[in-house]
């Protein structure tokens, strides 16, 4: 089963892959398989502003875990997966080419269940017709001269445009600003946020993905925009971390499928960046296999030595299909050498999803895993925490987690190297679970010993995907997540975003909740020195700003000691028409 599942999971550089939490599955641009797996998922396939003249995507959402592993049957769940097929300015997968019905531009939602799915679609019911056919039902978007295949259901039939699995956005954006002290900003197409940082100034930087690029910004502390950089090839690519250093040059890590700083190995490859405080790109390195490589994480020590986390396909004779997944630790000098490169070569399945160094520039990564890397697995998917020393040596691994799914996504270490992470759990990790994915986190010290761990969470989803963790000088402990419940206040109408802070004990000091009608997530947080405190992520409705398109980027400035918004609204210029 192991062997099996690690197959699937990196099979072909057109699966995309979520974690079996609740997750935000996002458009390559081109033809793909998108497998949401378990979790209540929110699949967004297609890029309005990509312009691909070929796409026909095979949507998945948890039928593939069901079948691969029949033993997940014993935690009981019924999730509902969301199928983004159109915003309120435009429908999805509507061709240019409309003689030909929209054969060229297509969605298969492969196990599509009425009974708990959504699709969301643009306009109104008088904008589509639903055509049943032995094997299924299409959906056409009506248009002149002939109707356009928007999406064709497999063993699916008596549907109706006005039963509540078919939502519509209307014409309209969404109702707004919710919080105008909030900046939002994109474009009519995906723009994502992931990742922030801040320097000795107290200026923020923000980077992320739009169009297929990746793009960096720089912000002063009241939201003004100082310069932004945009980059990439003719194929994807996204950015996923950034940290900087004294000297104010930021250093961006991501992925790619073209030749961003090198000819691609065959897949995903993982690139890193380094810019100067003026925004000149000064140089960038692409690292990879013929399989796929993917890095989430990276930190950076006080000599401006940089640290990436991440995973990457392998070739594994005795797996039916050959190959499985495998973490790393690599580290990097301020001029873009790589001095090491640590694998796991773990004998089962994992991935990793943070990094941090300590004081004495020792190295802690953290993932998942489903086989026994720092001890006996709980169950399925455990947490593993691992430490390394400067040289890149292997000096202790622990392993956690419940009968249940455990997922970290994010750490941190304070001024005494603890480490702190962060994640979700289905099971009771850290008390008794509220009745879905609850969040949690951990301390230890730096010889692996836990200090503490604290779970909490709503009867709804409480998770950490694309969320973060951020200890501060004071070694106050920051953490943001998403939320269908009222966590943190009361619930908005969708997934809201949480900002908790904690004391270097686990005892919560303030927790805060915010959002719109609509979905709103957080990627990441960061503090400043000046005691202000920044989250970052993104949101389909109109939370600091009209939205754009399908999906804005947002920024939220609060203060560290009391949780309160901040005005982070700035001159309100667009992100993507700085040059």
């Amino acid at each position: 089963m192991n062997d099996l599942f690690s197959n699937f999971i990196v099979f072909g550089d057109n699966l995309i892959p979520a974690s079996p939490g609740s997750d935000l599955v996002f458009s390559t641009g081109k033809s793909s398989i998108y497998w949401g797996r378990d979790g209540n998922d929110t699949i967004l396939s297609f890029d309005p502003s990509a312009n691909s003249l070929l796409q026909v995507d095979l949507l998945l959402g948890d039928l593939v875990d069901a079948t691969l592993f029949p033993n997940l049957g014993d935690t009981p769940r019924d999730w509902q997966n969301r199928f983004i097929l159109g915003d309120w300015q435009q429908p999805y997968y509507v061709s240019s080419l409309p003689l030909i019905f929209g054969l060229n531009q297509s969605a298969v939602i492969a196990d599509f269940n009425p009974s708990q799915d959504i699709i969301q679609l643009h306009g109104t019911p008088e904008d589509y017709q639903l055509v049943t056919t032995p094997v299924g039902t299409a959906l056409l978007w009506r248009q002149f001269p002939a109707p356009d295949l928007i999406a064709f259901l497999p063993l699916v039939s008596d549907l109706n445009l006005e039963d509540d699995y078919f939502e519509f956005q209307g014409n309209n954006p969404p109702e707004g600003p919710v919080l105008e002290e909030i900046q939002q900003l994109g474009t009519a197409g995906f723009d994502g946020f992931s990742s922030s940082a801040t320097d000795a100034l107290g200026n923020l930087y923000v980077t992320g993905s739009t169009g297929g690029n990746a793009w960096v910004t720089k912000f002063d502390s009241n939201g003004n925009q100082l310069w932004s950089q945009e980059f990439g090839t003719s194929s994807v690519e996204s950015a996923t971390g950034i940290v900087t250093d004294r000297e104010g040059n930021s250093y961006l890590v991501g992925v790619t499928q073209g030749d961003l700083g090198g000819v691609n190995a065959g897949s995903f490859d993982v690139w890193l960046t380094k810019f100067d405080s003026d925004g000149n790109q000064l140089w960038l390195e692409q690292l990879g296999n013929e399989l796929v490589d993917l890095s989430y994480s990276i930190d950076i020590d006080v000599d401006g030595n940089v640290y990436l986390s991440g995973h990457s396909g392998k070739r594994d004779e005795e797996s039916p299909l050959g190959q499985t997944l495998d973490t790393w630790v690599a580290k990097y000098d301020k001029d873009g050498n790589q001095n090491w490169f640590r694998d796991s070569e773990a004998s089962a399945a994992g991935e990793a999803y943070g990094v941090a160094v300590g004081s004495d520039n020792s190295i802690y990564t953290t993932g998942w895993t489903i086989g026994n890397v720092g001890g006996e697995n709980a169950g399925l998917y455990d947490i593993w925490l691992s430490k390394y020393d400067s040289e890149g040596n292997p000096v202790w691994t622990q392993q956690f987690g419940s009968e249940d799914y455990e997922f970290p996504w994010g750490m941190d270490t304070d001024s005494e190297d603890n480490i702190y992470i962060t994640g979700w759990t289905l099971g009771d990790l850290g008390g008794a679970n509220a009745g879905s994915y609850d969040a949690w986190v951990a301390k230890y010290d730096s010889n692996g010993d836990r200090q503490w761990i604290e779970q909490f969470g709503t009867s709804e989803d409480d998770g950490l995907f694309l969320g973060g963790i951020e200890v501060d000088s004071n070694d106050d402990i920051f953490l943001t997540g998403y939320t269908d419940g009222d966590l943190g206040g009361e619930n908005a109408g969708s997934s809201d975003v949480w900002v908790a802070k904690y004391d270097s004990n686990g005892d919560r000091q303030w927790i805060q909740q915010f959002g719109t009608s609509e979905l709103d997530y957080p990627t990441d947080l960061i503090a400043d020195t000046a005691g202000n405190l920044y989250a970052i992520g993104l949101t389909e409705g109109s939370l600091g700003n009209i939205n754009a398109g399908a999906v804005d980027g947002w920024i939220a400035k609060l203060d560290a000691e009391s949780g309160i918004l901040q005005d982070f609204s700035g001159m309100g210029d667009s992100l993507y028409q700085l040059e």
